[in-house]
C-alpha cells in the first residue's frame, strides 16, 4: 500500500467496495462454475510431510454438558481444541455439499485455514489427512501460535468483490470456532489482529491471494526469532482480476488500524445460555444448515412452535462481545435483529438485540412470508427456499458510513469479523436446540430495510435463517 494514500482515499475506495456487493447487484454462481476455484489447501501442502492428530476427541466432548461443561484430562489440547473447531462431523451422502463441519462455509469450500506454529515449521490443519501437514518455505522456529487466514481464490472468480466479504465473514465464523474449541479444552488464547503481512511471511504464503491472518498466541507460546528464510513471501504475484485486486486492497486497509495489544480470546461461551440435556459432541454434530432430498440444493423446514429457550439462548450467544478493544468498538455499530414467529415467550414480529436481551422493534405476523420474497434463492424444482417456515431469521447490519468515520477504513474489514464471531454462535446454538441455521448474503439488502427498520444507510452484512428441518438425511460419521 502507497503511503501517500490518504485515510479519505481510503476511506472512499472502501465504501464504494462495500456499496458494489449490495444485494441485488450480486450474481450467484452454478455448481459447475465452482470448480474453478483454488485447491482445498495451500499450494505445496497436499502431500507433505505431517503429523498425525490425536484420536478420541469425540469421546471426550462427550464427557462434557453442554454449553456449560467443559473437558478435563486431555493431551496434546491445541490439537484437540482445533478438532473440536474444525474437524470433520459427518458427511450427508444426499446433500451436494455432503462434507459437514462445526461451522458453515459456502458451499463447504472452507476458504479459511488454521495454521500452528512452533516446535518446528509451520504446519496447516488438513482434516482430509486428521494431521498438521508442513508448509513448504515456511519460517522455522516461531512462536506457538495459531493462524487463521482466508484463501480468496477458494472461491471462484465468479463471486466477484463477494469473494473478500465470504472469506472474512468465514474468518469471525473461525475465529468463534476456535475460541470455543480453545475454551473447551482450557487452553489461553489471545489475539492480535493483522496491521502488516509480516504473518504471510511466516507461512510463505502468497501476498496475491491470502488475507491477512488473525494470530492467536498460545498460553505457553515461547517467542522464539524467526526463521531467517522468512524473509521473503513465496509465490508474491500480483493479483491476476481486478475484483481480487480490490479485494486485497481493502483487506491491507487493516494497515491504518491502530495498534492492540493481543486480547484474551475467551470466554465465547455465554454463562447464562439455557442448559441442554446433550453433550458437547452431540451439539456440534448436529449443526447443519438445512436439508434437501435427492441432492437438490436449499433448505426445506417445517413450521412449528419452539421453546422460549431456542431464542432466548441464541440472543444469549449473540451477546458475547468479541475479543478486544477494537472489535468490541465495531461490535458497538453492529446491529442485530431477527424476525421471530411461532416461538414461546416472544411476540410474532421484528425484535432487536439491546443490552443481551430481545425487545419488540416491529411487532405483528408476516414478518418472515414477506422476508421470502426478498430471499435470492427463490423456490424452483432443483430448489428449496423455506424462509416462511423458519422460527427466526437474525441479520446483521451497520451503518457503514458511520463505522468508517469512526474507525478508519479498517473497520469495514473488522465488521465482518464481528458478524461472524456472532453467526457461529447463532448456529451453535440452533444444532443444541434441533433447528438449522444457514448463514446467507441472499437477502436483497434494500428491500429488507423497510420491514427490518432498517436505517436508509445501513447495510446488512450476514443473515442467519434458522427454523426446523423437514428433510433427515443418512449421515455418515467422520469424526476420529
Amino acid at each position: 500500500m502507497s503511503t501517500s494514500t490518504t485515510p479519505d482515499t481510503l476511506s472512499r475506495r472502501v465504501l464504494r467496495y462495500a456499496h458494489a456487493q449490495g444485494t441485488g447487484r450480486s450474481q450467484f454462481p452454478t455448481p459447475a462454475q465452482v470448480a474453478e476455484a483454488s485447491g482445498p489447501l495451500p499450494d505445496g501442502a497436499a502431500g507433505a510431510a505431517g503429523t498425525a492428530l490425536p484420536y478420541g476427541t469425540t469421546e471426550l466432548l462427550e464427557r462434557a454438558a453442554f454449553p456449560a461443561g467443559r473437558v478435563a484430562g486431555a493431551d496434546r489440547l491445541p490439537e484437540r481444541a482445533l478438532l473440536a473447531a474444525f474437524g470433520l462431523q459427518r458427511a450427508e451422502l444426499t446433500n451436494p455439499y455432503f462434507e459437514h463441519r462445526a461451522l458453515p462455509s459456502v458451499r463447504s469450500l472452507f476458504p479459511v485455514h488454521a495454521f500452528l506454529t512452533g516446535d518446528g515449521p509451520a504446519r496447516v490443519l488438513d482434516v482430509h489427512r486428521h494431521a498438521l501437514t508442513e508448509l513448504p518455505g515456511a519460517a522455522g522456529d516461531t512462536a506457538r501460535r495459531i493462524l487463521l487466514a482466508g484463501r480468496y481464490t477458494r472461491l471462484p472468480a465468479f463471486y466477484g468483490p463477494l469473494r473478500g466479504t465470504l472469506t472474512e465473514l468465514e474468518l469471525g465464523i473461525s475465529l468463534r470456532a476456535l475460541a470455543v474449541g480453545l475454551e473447551l479444552f482450557g487452553v489461553e488464547g489471545r489475539l492480535t489482529l493483522p496491521t502488516s503481512g509480516e504473518a504471510l511471511t511466516e507461512l510463505g504464503l502468497s501476498d496475491g491471494e491470502w488475507s491477512w491472518p488473525l494470530t492467536v498466541d498460545l498460553a505457553d507460546a515461547g517467542h522464539r526469532p524467526a526463521h531467517p528464510g522468512a524473509e521473503r513471501l513465496r509465490g508474491a504475484a500480483a493479483a491476476t482480476d481486478a475484483s481480487l485486486a480490490e479485494i486485497l486492497a481493502v483487506n491491507r486497509t487493516q494497515a491504518a488500524l491502530p495498534r492492540q495489544d493481543p486480547a484474551p480470546l475467551t470466554p465465547a461461551i455465554p454463562r447464562e445460555a439455557p442448559a441442554r440435556a446433550l453433550s458437547w459432541a452431540e451439539a456440534l454434530w448436529e449443526r447443519g444448515s438445512g436439508r434437501m432430498p435427492r441432492g437438490l440444493t436449499g433448505m426445506a423446514g417445517r413450521l412449528r412452535r419452539v421453546p422460549e429457550g431456542s431464542l432466548a439462548g441464541a440472543a444469549a450467544w449473540a451477546a458475547v462481545p468479541p475479543p478486544g478493544e477494537l472489535l468490541r468498538r465495531v461490535a458497538e455499530h453492529v446491529t442485530v435483529t431477527v424476525a421471530v414467529q411461532a416461538t414461546d415467550g416472544f411476540e410474532d414480529g421484528v425484535h432487536r438485540l439491546t443490552g443481551g436481551r430481545l425487545l419488540p422493534h416491529r411487532p405483528g405476523p408476516g414478518a418472515l412470508a414477506d422476508l421470502e420474497r426478498d430471499y435470492g434463492y427463490h423456490l424452483a424444482p432443483g430448489n428449496g427456499c423455506d424462509v416462511r417456515h423458519a422460527s427466526a431469521v437474525w441479520f446483521c447490519s451497520v451503518r457503514q458510513h458511520a463505522l468508517v468515520a469512526e474507525l478508519g477504513p479498517g473497520a469495514w474489514t473488522l465488521a465482518q469479523y464481528v458478524a461472524g464471531w456472532i453467526t457461529q454462535g447463532l448456529c451453535l446454538n440452533a444444532a443444541a436446540h434441533g433447528l438449522y441455521a444457514r448463514p446467507a448474503r441472499a437477502f436483497d439488502g434494500l428491500a429488507v430495510q423497510r420491514p427490518l427498520g432498517l436505517a436508509p444507510d445501513e447495510t446488512v452484512l450476514l443473515s442467519v435463517i434458522s427454523g426446523t428441518p423437514r428433510f433427515n438425511g443418512l449421515p455418515l460419521d467422520l469424526r476420529l
